[in-house]
């Protein structure tokens, strides 16, 4: 324990220290980083290796940055069908490490594994978001989750508060009333739907000091509103559970691609890598964790890197803007709004509890009154631990709505665009 805790110590000023650096360095740092990623896989992920040598790469020859064009992609059906003996490093105890399950915006379960190390930096990376917009240790953060954030309070320091994500909107902002947050944290729509809701009055007493909105698409308009409800500043961070952090906004609003943890590479249509404001596909290539390396990782978002630099002064490249994560949010036969993000946590709350309990879903609201789950069940399913989440979902909707489940072989996979867990026929 602690040796956890001088690492924690010692990785927190280095990546504090990081983002100050040259980008030249960072970028020099990063090449070593990620190609020692590749070769290491190579040797001792098993995967990676028969997938190398099929695709006849010389990883001998895989020396720089520029090589990495010449390793196949990786998609997350791959990592499905290789999780754990295939894809997690030859001698790993999975009991000793961080292990969980994710849906993103897809609706198909991901699951992942990393040492305790690798999730010491992941914290550490996520703690450094906040100071960017100017969190300090003795400020108070709530987070509107579907889980608790479980960060260690010391005396004054690193105080945290948790309110539920799929509790009816009007709870929510009683408990953070309650909790009276210095920096308000969680999923954009969630954030957006308070912000829809809270009262003159509520507003007396919820008064952060700043607000940060992740792990969904959200529109600067989206953001400025918030602002102006809250009376502070909003930013933004993008990122995935497996990954980690990806990018995130400093004070000047602008993006920083975080290239001490995630290698981004933006392919256009045909693979080749698009220029500075060009839309192109975001490719992930991790550098932290040796236990589950993603390499090449085709997570099918859509972004823009910029050549520009940032009056912040900070080192990182900066990503003009992504496109990938857009949910509908469902309208109610009574008008009431629930958002996405909310139905979406519900699944992700109970593939969490149950591993194994679906392999896909996809839920589609036919009609203010009807909403068709299509289920592609687990190895482990049961009916009744499904009927768990059902109900919740009515808890949530909170006024009489059919749900009818149908369970299917498969569910259609678009191609090149990114297929909706939760979609709306619902006209606006």
């Amino acid at each position: 324990m602690l040796l956890y805790i001088f690492y924690g110590l010692y990785t927190s000023i280095a990546a504090h220290i990081n983002q100050w650096l040259p980008q030249k360095i960072l970028k020099r740092r990063a090449e070593k980083k990620v190609i020692k990623t590749i070769h290491r896989a190579y040797r001792e992920v098993p995967f990676y290796k028969k997938k190398y040598d099929e695709a006849g790469v010389d990883i001998n020859g895989i020396k720089t940055l520029d090589d990495l064009k010449k390793l196949p992609l990786l998609t997350k059906d791959e990592v499905r069908d290789n999780f754990p003996e295939g894809i997690v490093a030859r001698g790993t105890n999975i009991d000793h490490c961080h292990y969980s399950a994710t849906t993103g915006s897809t609706g198909r379960s991901l699951p992942f594994v990393f040492s305790h190390k690798t999730h010491i930096f992941y914290i550490i990376t996520n703690f450094r978001v906040y100071t960017m917009i100017g969190y300090r240790p003795w400020h108070k953060s709530v987070y509107v989750k579907y889980t608790d954030s479980k960060v260690k309070r010391f005396g004054p320091f690193f105080r945290t508060g948790h309110v539920l994500s799929i509790l009816p909107v009007k709870e929510q902002i009683e408990k953070i009333k309650q909790e009276k947050p210095d920096i308000l944290i969680g999923y954009a729509s969630l954030i957006l739907e308070i912000a829809r809701t809270v009262t003159p009055e509520d507003l007396k007493v919820i008064r952060p000091k700043r607000i940060s909105v992740n792990s969904e698409l959200s529109t600067k308009d989206q953001r400025d509103y918030i602002s102006s409800v809250f009376k502070c500043p909003v930013y933004d961070e993008y990122s995935t559970e497996e990954t980690w952090m990806i990018a995130s906004q400093c004070k000047e609003h602008n993006y920083h691609i975080f290239i001490d943890n995630v290698w981004v590479e933006f392919l256009d249509e045909n693979g080749k890598e698009a220029r500075p404001g060009e839309p192109g596909e975001i490719v992930l290539t991790t550098m932290n964790s040796p236990v589950m390396p993603f390499i090449r990782y085709h997570i099918k978002d859509l972004g823009r890197y910029s050549d520009k630099k940032c009056r912040c002064g900070r080192g990182f490249p900066v990503l003009e803007a992504f496109d990938g994560r857009r949910d509908d949010s469902f309208i109610l036969p009574s008008g009431k709004f629930v958002s996405s993000l909310k139905i979406l946590n519900t699944f992700t709350m109970y593939i969490k509890k149950y591993l194994h309990l679906m392999e896909e879903f996809k839920v589609v609201q036919e009609k203010k009154g009807l909403i068709v789950i299509y289920l592609v069940k687990g190895k482990e399913y049961k009916k009744e631990r499904f009927q768990e989440l059902i109900d919740q979902l009515t808890r949530i909707f909170g006024e009489p709505v059919k749900i009818e489940v149908k369970i299917v072989k498969s569910i259609p996979d678009p191609g090149r665009v990114k297929r909706k867990a939760i979609e709306s026929k619902v006209k606006r």
